[in-house]
Formats: C-alpha cells, structure tokens, sequence
C-alpha cells in the first residue's frame, strides 16, 4: 500500500458526487492518497473548479442535477484530453454503459466503490492514459483516433481524407520541433510534388480544425502549433 501512495500522491483528483454522505466520504478517505482532493456536489461546481484548479484524475457519479456526469465528463475531455476520466454509477445497464463508451470516459465503476480497486486503477494507467491522449492532442480540444483516422471533438467527428491523415501522424510524430517542405515531400507523397500541393491540404486541414493548426516558418516548413 505504501508504493501505491507513492504512485499516486502526486497526482489531484476532483470528484462529482451529489449524494453529500458519498461525497464526504470519498474526498475523506481518497485525502489519504492522493496529492490535493476536491469535492463538488454537482457537476457545474466540478466543471467551475476544474477550470480554475485542473487536476490529473476526474472521478464523477452519472445520475446529478442540471448537468450528468458523461456530459461533464466530455467536457473535461475536450477543456483537458490528459485528464483520467472515471465514471461510477448505481446502474449496470446497457444504456449507462453504451453510453459511457460513447463518452470516451476511462473507466466505467460499479457503486459501491470498492477504494482499493480505485486506487490500482488509477495508479497503473494515469501516466498511461496521459501519454496517449497527449500524443494524439492536437490543440483547442481536438483528438486525433489513430485507430478510426478521424479526428474528434468534444461529440463532433471530422472526417479526414488520405492526405489529411497522413500529414497529421507526419507532424504528430515531430511535436515541438520544425518539419521540412523536403520531408512532407518525401514521407507523404513518396515523389517530387508542387509546393501547391502542399498547401492545398494545409488549407483544407486548417478549414476542418483551425486556422493556427499548422503553423508556417518562413524558408524552412510547418510546425505543429500546440
């Protein structure tokens, strides 16, 4: 127990909870554990403390006033795509469930919770799940699913054609650092091709995300603007 506390207490946690015994609860024994924990009766508090204290983890019930839990989630996602996202909910049917897949959230748990189960869950995917989704970031909310070649945002989908796709894994693969006109040319196109043609899928991948998406250094190629 004492290197899962190890693991994890470095890491912030926020909880939506709108049982108060529940939430009490939670934030008091998960405070053993974890760096700072943060409690919030419903999910437009959670959604105003993330947005001014992120944290690493987000755990949310599914059934709360105004907002539910996979809506809230969603949004974390979309504010923070590294954010752990677990949902845990009184329900175990098929609606809740599919739902739940469709919401992108990392975990799905059954109440009551079983904090021991947590705490594993947690500490063997939080670096994980971070690393994935920030690999595949691509700014203001934007997820690129290498899997599906789309790219996502909060429940939008865009679709992509062959090039798009191809230039999207070529500038994710080189995050942070300038990529030539010499090798968009050799790794997408395999042959001499028009500086045109370049900018002809830049145009359509900046009208599909945004006009930042890529940017352009003057004399030496594109970066991606993250």
């Amino acid at each position: 127990m004492e290197e899962l506390q190890n693991k994890l207490q470095s890491q912030t946690l926020l909880i939506a909870e709108d049982d108060p015994s529940t939430l009490k609860w939670l934030v008091r024994v998960l405070s053993i554990y974890f760096k700072k924990v943060y409690g919030a009766k419903d999910a437009m508090e959670a959604l105003e403390i993330f947005e001014t204290t992120p944290t690493t983890i987000v755990l949310s019930d599914i059934q709360m006033p105004q907002v539910d839990g996979l809506s809230f989630l969603q949004k974390i996602m979309s504010l923070n795509p590294s954010t752990l996202r677990i949902v845990m909910t009184a329900f175990n049917n098929s609606t809740y469930i599919n739902r739940s897949i469709q919401s992108e959230v990392n975990f799905y748990l059954k109440k009551p919770i079983d904090i021991d189960d947590l705490l594993v869950t947690i500490a063997l995917n939080v670096e994980k799940t971070a690393k994935i989704t920030l690999r595949n970031f691509l700014g203001r909310g934007y997820i690129y699913d290498e899997n599906l070649k789309i790219v996502k945002k909060d429940e939008g989908i865009i679709k992509l054609t062959r090039k798009e796709i191809l230039f999207i894994e070529l500038f994710l693969d080189n995050q942070n650092r300038v990529v030539s006109l010499e090798e968009i040319e050799r790794d997408i196109w395999k042959e001499p091709i028009s500086l045109d043609a370049i900018r002809m899928v830049i145009v359509g991948l900046r009208k599909k995300l945004y006009p930042e998406f890529l940017e352009n250094v003057k004399g030496l190629g594109y970066k991606l603007a993250l």
